[in-house]
């Protein structure tokens, strides 16, 4: 059996392969538990319910940001008290919410910041264990907060004026022990088109969008990185993911592009970054950039939102037309064919499977979350849609939030609006436990709207959960850190990333559901190759991985913090 070296070049995982071994991995595989813990059974759905006032969560957004929007909910837990609380974008300004033990509580005082904010980032650079805050803002400056025991203040960073900053994403690219950041940049829609809104069948190389933005962490502020080869062409990027895809131990990075092609930039190890464009139906309007192991081979996947109009399915002639005049330019490409599920060989080579996985129809897809949203011990999904038009006024589906469940090797398409899921011109969408009780509720932040809050109540007393984060001794998230969760009923392998995509940031702390299993093994694979297992963490609750051991941070059964 061929092993998978660590980051050291050493064999990550002692295994003998036997023929019991061998039957074994052979009924796994028959079973359909790929891409799953495949927890025991147990009896779980997935259900919702709005509770956006008993949240209190009170914001709205007013349709800012031509075209794609601005705004999103970025997760953090901002004043380390084991709640996770939330930052919404995208109305008159933005606003941050401290979550008081399952509801949240608008903070006064929170700073002003003049021009129109596009997007946000949680992330540790200063490595003190509590999250900074990175503002972008359109035409201007990049804001960056001092986090200080739970307080935000300007930092005086200098890091230069910006053009149309979308979003950013973050990790130690250079391996020198800080965390650097990758800010990715679109174009206005009110000054110009995409320069591939009319290429329907090819790449376009020299776009009319901005450059993307690495800049390096020196300890004593960041600067730009003008060599990198991330930023060497104008494009109109949506989502960005720092995530490992060739196994080296160096994050690569995921770019989804609008009007043209995804595009993979593998970490050469100097500084510099090799792009590969993705060919074929690669997401040419990509929105999202979702990371996770779909398959269950301990490579990591990319999942990207597209666009799926079903014309075929306007029985009135005269509207069909009127349709497809309105979407021409997206529905005639060859290259949109709606959402990607792109699988990693693991050199850093991904192909597209999303019509076998059962993932392709979305409608108009935007931010997305892959995550287990019934602790059944495999990974759902769920991704936010653009209410444009209802292609079919007497069934909806594409103008509700996207719902699949997966089932064995492939992802079943559910009624959102049996799971009390509502239609939304969704943008910004993030899973989260901001009620502490062990499963994934969702908030959707639409394009001008009530920002939204769905509380997960599918999930019985019998499905049990595990959450967790490697963290080091200052108590910072260990970017790039891998973690196998380990049951009799099979591993799955999270690589920690700084969880943003399109308008949103998710919590850095990872959820796995164990079904029925009360116990699981967690190894952890740390930057620099130094490997730990912990075994038998018990299920139902939240837990730091140190190199020392693990420390429990939230029971669930009595929702107290330690």
């Amino acid at each position: 059996m061929t092993e998978r070296p660590d980051r050291t070049g050493r064999p990550r995982h002692r295994r003998t392969l036997t023929l019991a071994t061998l039957a074994l991995v052979l009924l796994v595989v028959s079973a359909g538990c790929l891409g799953s813990m495949g927890g025991a059974s147990v009896d779980t759905e997935i259900q919702f319910r709005e509770s956006t006032e008993s949240s209190g969560l009170d914001y709205r957004t007013d349709g800012g940001g031509a075209g794609n929007g601005d705004d999103g909910i970025y997760v953090a837990d901002y004043d380390n008290d084991g709640w996770q609380d939330v930052l919404a974008v995208g109305g008159e300004r933005p606003a941050l919410f401290h979550n008081t033990g399952g509801e949240f509580a608008r903070v006064d005082g929170f700073p002003e910041f003049g021009d129109a904010v596009k997007g946000a980032l949680f992330v540790d650079y200063d490595g003190d264990g509590w999250e900074d805050l990175l503002v972008l803002r359109s035409h201007a400056e990049p804001v960056l907060l001092h986090n200080d025991d739970g307080v935000f203040e300007q930092s005086g960073t200098d890091l230069g004026n910006l053009t149309y900053p979308m979003g950013a994403t973050a990790a130690d690219y250079d391996r020198d022990g800080d965390a650097d950041i990758l800010v990715y940049q679109s174009g206005d829609w009110v000054d110009r088109k995409p320069e591939g809104y009319f290429s329907l069948y090819q790449f376009v190389d020299e776009d009319n969008g901005n450059q993307n933005v690495l800049y390096e962490n020196t300890d004593d502020g960041f600067e730009r990185v003008e060599d990198s080869g991330l930023g060497a062409a104008d494009r109109w990027s949506l989502a960005a993911s720092f995530v490992d895809l060739n196994d080296d131990g160096l994050p690569d990075v995921h770019v989804a592009n609008d009007y043209n092609t995804d595009a993979v930039y593998l970490n050469q190890g100097d500084g510099r970054f090799e792009q590969r464009v993705l060919r074929g139906n690669t997401s040419r309007n990509g929105m999202s950039s979702e990371i996770a192991d779909v398959n269950g081979d301990g490579r990591q996947d990319v999942f990207t939102t597209n666009i799926y109009l079903p014309l075929d399915e306007v029985e009135d002639d005269e509207r069909h037309e009127r349709l497809r005049l309105l979407f021409g330019n997206v529905i005639k490409s060859g290259r949109t064919k709606g959402n990607t599920l792109m699988l990693n060989d693991g050199s850093g080579n991904l192909t597209d499977r999303a019509v076998a996985y059962g993932v392709r129809q979305g409608g108009w897809g935007w931010a997305a979350s892959l995550t287990d949203l019934d602790n059944d011990g495999d990974r759902d999904l769920i991704h936010a849609t653009q209410y444009v038009t209802q292609i079919n006024p007497d069934d909806p589906h594409y103008t509700y939030p996207m719902l699949f469940e997966r089932e064995g090797e492939s992802f079943e398409s559910l009624d959102a609006s049996e799971r009390n899921l509502t239609e939304h011109d969704g943008r910004g969408l993030v899973t989260l436990d901001y009620d502490r009780d062990g499963d994934r509720d969702v908030i959707v932040a639409p394009y001008d709207g009530t920002v939204t809050v769905y509380e997960n109540v599918g999930v019985g007393a019998d499905a049990n959960s595990i959450a967790f984060r490697v963290v080091d001794d200052a108590g910072s998230t260990v970017y790039g850190a891998e973690v196998t969760a380990t049951t009799p009923d099979g591993e799955t392998v999270v690589q920690q990333t700084v969880q943003s995509d399109f308008l949103s940031q998710e919590s850095r702390v990872t959820h796995l559901g164990l079904g029925s299993r009360e116990r699981v093994d967690l190894t952890v694979t740390w930057p620099d190759g130094e490997e730990r297992t912990y075994e038998d963490v018990a299920a139902d609750q939240q837990v730091r991985l140190t190199r020392d051991g693990v420390e429990t941070i939230v029971d669930y059964g009595t929702n107290e913090s330690n």
